[in-house]
């Protein structure tokens, strides 16, 4: 559910890339400055974001009957805000949607071959671990995994954790590093709309 959801955040660059040319036109009349577009584009984000999250965690914990309903939301919102983050990075760094589209995409498929689902941490070579280490996927499919089963004894509980190498997970640092993914999005999409965008030919 969360590698589908953060995957379409891709979705948001054609409108991103109009807002954006709208952003130069008002900047070169000082009309708007970098840090006022930033943080009002980052707040306005934020409630449908958290929609999104909200009625997907109803659906797929209370259905499954999951456990952690709070972190889950928890977890899913900060993962779906550092990708829209990534996408405002990626959408103020390109010039055309289609090759944003493509970007994103291309990443986030990455992240999610590196998260440690489909190939275990151990169980990566060497030469990819800094895609484990880079993908901030990885930190929130580890919470996941550890909040799910943390309080089950059953042995096929213990066999999942073990076997994807999350006995003992911190799960309070993996948070922390999502809300450093997104502050540092932000900054890097401030910083490319400040140096590149000016509206100025």
């Amino acid at each position: 559910v969360q590698a589908f959801l953060v995957f379409m955040s891709v979705a948001v660059l054609p409108f991103f890339i109009e807002q954006r040319a709208v952003f130069a036109r008002e900047r070169a009349n000082s009309s708007l400055s970098v840090v006022s577009y930033v943080c009002a584009n980052f707040l306005a984000t934020l409630p449908g974001i958290f929609l999104i999250a909200a009625m997907s965690t109803a659906l797929v914990v209370l259905l499954a009957g999951l456990n952690a309903f709070e972190f889950f939301l928890l977890n899913l919102f900060l993962s779906l805000v550092v990708a829209e983050s990534m996408m405002h990075v990626i959408g103020a760094a390109v010039p055309h949607y289609i090759i944003g589209i493509a970007l994103g995409a291309g990443v986030f498929g990455m992240f999610m071959l590196c998260e440690g689902f489909m190939v275990p941490r151990d169980s990566i070579p060497d030469y990819w671990l800094w895609g484990y280490y880079l993908a901030f996927h990885s930190y929130s499919f580890e919470s996941f995994v550890f909040k799910q089963f943390e309080n089950e004894t059953s042995d096929a509980a213990r066999g999942i954790l073990t076997k994807y190498g999350m006995e003992n997970v911190d799960v309070t640092r993996d948070m922390l590093l999502l809300i450093v993914y997104i502050v540092g999005f932000q900054a890097i999409f401030a910083f490319i709309l400040w140096k590149f965008h000016t509206g100025r030919r």
